[in-house]
């Protein structure tokens, strides 16, 4: 036939099959990949999976659709899986074939036995963890952290990095040959201090393991971490730990305010790895997880073992770390329920006296004086011996502990967690900085927040209809949350916002910014504000950040005067209005209607399973893995090109410091694209031709 399509070396490359039978079990799937001969794939289908195919040589197909070769004279030949091939026609066909096996079947699986069972002890993780598709997930996960650009040891990054990387990766790890690189130690300035602190960086593809092994424990030990518990956990962190505080230590008297000595660089390998033989089985998978551990460092050319501790740097480190300390949050629910005794505490005697007043009083004014005057006392005893309740919310490794008891209760409790903590955990609990606090007296410090008890000399009074009924009742007052004022001006003049003259912080220009953009300038701005706000919707005295918000307000409009010359911020003013609009997008500097108290809780709903599979479905049906060359075309040896932050290249290419490629990248927002090998190295080394520049400009407009 003179007209048949030549298709020749036509390959697929890691598609996920559709449910059509065949000879060898696989099925048609989306989309052929483009060839060097013809730009335009010639097979649409539904795109679904049950697993994943790597590399597969189809034969041949001519236009009647019959599986073969094209060459002659052999004759048409029929094996293989090859799907239907139509030629340059306009008509398309489209399967209706649907899966109804999952992608991450196994991991599935894992998440809904252990979500039944918190006690479930699990085998052969070693197979979930080495799954493609698991892998291949974890490299969506952490491909755009930009953390995870900066290279390791061995100066391997996430670039370059393909889908042989994950079959080869898959296999060591199942043979049990993968070993973790020793990751690569630096110290970094503390600001506002002449001190430096370590920073421990893993190699990005450690991590992608680590992180499928994160998904793995995750999996596992989620479902069974207490509620107190809020720290490195999906749908928790710091508002809801206060929350907590607010609706629990109603009534407390006194405060732990507990502190763990160096809690990473503290934890025992030994008492973490028995602590996971509880709920794994798996030896390969405990084995990847004590290498992942005791991996090492290299500090100033020069290997050290890691024979204690975690690094922060490591993916698994959180949730290892939240497995150890689970213990301690057993230990005090615990301690709570042996604590806690009284239904409820007894009735004030000077509450009564007053009571007995008015029930024998006979004058209304006489009534009404004693009334106001039993409004002043508490009605419950606060010293009832006989009432007595312990409460415990933990932040990764800053916890609290509230107490309704005397001071003696307080300081028993103390020294029982002391002592829980070294001879169970190995972990010293710091004397100096663990305090003990009158709650409605003195404020605890936690997590950036100033929190006090409230026990009023008077209650507030409210009009409440019940039945029909108005009376007039006393509310109980919670714990009152304040942002620390303070603290907050101090920061900000740490990272340049302030300058302190006089014992006064005074706004001052921001000298690295001049260099961005007008409205790139406001969104910076717009996000230290909105951040500062957003994290205090919470506190008692939101209207006192309204002086800090102004500042940065003329802090902003120094450094656009700097920027436009214009010498002094009343000049701003005048020429962009009181919010600093920018002239260009209509940008304006982000400053709320009123500063007045809101009482919220940024607190996220838990994500069903449902939802959470279908995200993981999603993350590997879009994955760039998948791709093909955006120059050339073809599937053979197909890598990812990453750049570090989309941001960096915009402000790199309002500064003309950016060459054509990653110009194009940033013009559409991405930050990794397939290329075939033979052009990576080329663009590396910037000896792509002018034909080849105009076909990856095109290539990433089809990635749109």
């Amino acid at each position: 036939m003179s007209h048949m399509a030549r298709l020749t070396k036509l390959k697929h490359h890691a598609r996920l099959p559709l449910g059509l039978n065949s000879i060898t079990g696989y099925g048609l799937c989306k989309p052929w990949l483009p060839t060097r001969m013809y730009w335009v794939p010639r097979v649409f289908g539904l795109e679904c999976n049950s697993q994943l195919n790597y590399m597969v040589q189809r034969p041949k197909c001519d236009l009647s659709e019959r599986l073969g070769t094209t060459g002659t004279p052999k004759g048409l030949k029929s094996y293989g899986s090859g799907g239907l091939v139509r030629s340059l026609g306009t008509i398309r066909s489209v399967s209706t074939t649907t899966i109804s096996v999952p992608t991450c079947g196994r991991l599935k699986d894992l998440v809904k036995r252990n979500k039944g069972n918190n006690q479930l002890v699990n085998g052969k993780l070693i197979h979930i963890v080495a799954d493609p598709e698991v892998l291949i997930l974890a490299y969506e996960a952490v491909k755009s952290n930009p953390g995870n650009a900066t290279p390791g040891v061995d100066a391997q990054t996430l670039d370059g990095i393909d889908l042989n990387w994950v079959q080869s990766t898959s296999k060591r790890l199942l043979a049990g040959k993968y070993k973790f690189k020793a990751a690569r130690r630096v110290y970094i300035p503390k600001k506002g201090t002449n001190k430096k602190r370590p920073l421990t960086i893993s190699s990005p593809r450690d991590k992608v393991v680590q992180q499928a092994m994160y998904l793995v424990l995750s999996a596992i030990y989620e479902p069974s971490f207490s509620d107190t518990s809020h720290g490195s956990r999906p749908g928790r962190g710091t508002h809801t730990a206060l929350k907590s505080i607010k609706s629990k230590f109603q009534g407390v008297r006194w405060c732990i305010e507990a502190d763990i000595e160096s809690n990473f660089p503290s934890i025992s390998h030994g008492v973490l790895l028995s602590l996971l033989r509880k709920r794994i089985s798996c030896a390969k998978f405990l084995a990847l997880i004590k290498n992942s551990i005791k991996a090492g460092f290299v500090e100033d050319g020069t290997f050290k073992e890691s024979n204690r501790g975690l690094f922060q740097g490591n993916v698994t480190s959180p949730i290892l770390n939240n497995v150890y300390l689970h213990e301690l949050d057993v230990f005090m629910d615990g301690l709570c329920d042996e604590f806690t005794s009284g239904n409820q505490r007894r009735k004030s005697p000077a509450f009564r006296q007053i009571q007995y007043w008015i029930e024998r009083a006979t004058d209304v004014m006489q009534k009404k004086k004693f009334r106001k005057k039993l409004w002043q006392i508490p009605s419950k005893d606060p010293f009832d011996a006989n009432f007595k309740r312990l409460y415990y919310i933990r932040y990764v490794d800053d916890f609290v502990i509230g107490v309704v008891g005397s001071r003696e209760d307080t300081v028993d409790i103390k020294k029982k967690v002391k002592r829980f903590l070294e001879e169970n955990l190995k972990l010293i609990l710091n004397d100096e900085k663990s305090l003990i606090t009158h709650f409605s007296k003195t404020p605890i410090s936690f997590l950036g927040t100033l929190i006090k008890g409230n026990w009023e000399t008077e209650k507030r009074v409210k009009l409440v209809k019940r039945a029909g009924v108005s009376r007039k009742v006393r509310l109980t007052g919670r714990p009152v949350f304040k942002a620390p004022i303070q603290e907050l001006f101090v920061k900000a003049t740490v990272n340049g916002f302030f300058k302190k003259r006089a014992g006064k912080f005074v706004p001052t220009k921001v000298g690295w910014l001049i260099n961005l953009d007008h409205s790139d300038i406001l969104g910076y701005y717009n996000s230290v504000i909105r951040g500062i706000l957003n994290f205090y919707s919470f506190s008692n005295n939101r209207k006192s950040l309204g002086s800090l918000v102004h500042g940065l307000k003329l802090s902003c409009a120094r450094t656009l005067a700097l920027k436009y010359k214009l010498r002094f911020a009343s000049k701003v003013y005048r020429r962009f209005g009181g919010k600093l609009k920018c002239p260009d997008t209509g940008l304006e500097l982000f400053i709320p209607k009123t500063f007045k108290a809101i009482h919220e809780f940024s607190t996220n709903v838990p994500i069903p399973d449902e939802v959470l599979f279908t995200r993981w479905n999603n993350k590997l049906t879009r994955s760039r893995l998948f791709k093909y060359c955006v120059i050339c075309g073809t599937s053979h040896q197909v890598e990812m090109h990453h750049v570090r932050k989309v941001k960096d290249l915009k402000a790199k290419a309002a500064g003309g410091k950016m060459d054509f490629f990653t110009m194009q990248m940033a013009s559409i927002n991405r930050k990794q694209v397939p290329l075939c090998r033979t052009h990576h190295v080329a663009l590396h080394q910037n000896k792509l031709s002018p034909i080849e520049r105009q076909q990856f400009k095109a290539g990433l407009e089809r990635l749109k």
